[in-house]
């Protein structure tokens, strides 16, 4: 059973995370990308975004990602209930010098089917600017009157003269596998949590 934990901010709290399921020890050595746990358990160190992709192909049996990443794919996967790390919250945010105007014209985001579904369901129309980073810039330079964006405390979006205006989506780290394919995974690493929790980009837009 291969397993992709995603690097950046839920790397370490994801090893120590395994090590309290009893698979492997609460941090790396070395400077691989693959390592084996224990017997027919390997642990793939990869992208966040490139998790949902290697679902699909097969390449690896679960993920532990982001939920925010994992619905923003459009991929069809089972995700399990958070795991306890990886708090966030996926925010629409606007200049504070901007007044209680209506619906931005632009949003810069690095969640553009998220952010398209949210306004999608509220029946506003919006123009999507996909970017990769520094999204919080955006308004500054003219690129977009408004961002969607991950943030933790807010602090990154106060420094950039900018205020929340609605919360999309609650996010942690999650557990994801292919629909159907959880139920042997889960017991390899001794999952004991909620495991009917199959969920789509669609049902989110549903709920938003």
């Amino acid at each position: 059973m291969r397993l992709a934990l995603a690097k950046g901010r839920l790397e370490g709290p994801g090893w120590r995370w395994l090590a309290q399921q009893g698979v492997g020890t609460a941090s790396r050595s070395g400077r691989g990308l693959i390592w084996t746990l224990r017997p027919a358990i390997e642990v793939a160190l990869v992208r966040g975004r490139d998790i949902p992709g290697l679902l699909r192909q097969g390449a690896v049996d679960l993920g532990i990602v982001g939920r925010d990443v994992a619905l923003d794919s459009g991929e069809d996967l089972w995700l399990s209930e958070g795991l306890g790390f990886g708090l966030s919250r996926l925010v629409l945010a606007v200049p504070t010098a901007r007044g209680a105007a209506g619906v931005p014209l632009r949003v810069a985001t690095r969640y553009p089917e998220l952010t398209r579904r949210w306004f999608a369901a509220r029946g506003e129309r919006v123009e999507i600017v996909a970017m990769a980073g520094s999204v919080e810039v955006a308004p500054a330079l003219g690129l977009a009157d408004a961002i969607v964006d991950v943030v933790e405390t807010g602090a990154t979006l106060r420094a950039n003269g900018l205020r929340l205006q609605a919360v999309l989506l609650e996010s942690a780290a999650v557990l994801a596998a292919r629909p159907g394919d959880e139920a042997p995974v889960l017991a390899a690493i001794g999952y004991a949590g909620a495991r009917d929790g199959l969920e789509r980009l669609a049902d989110y837009a549903a709920d938003a």
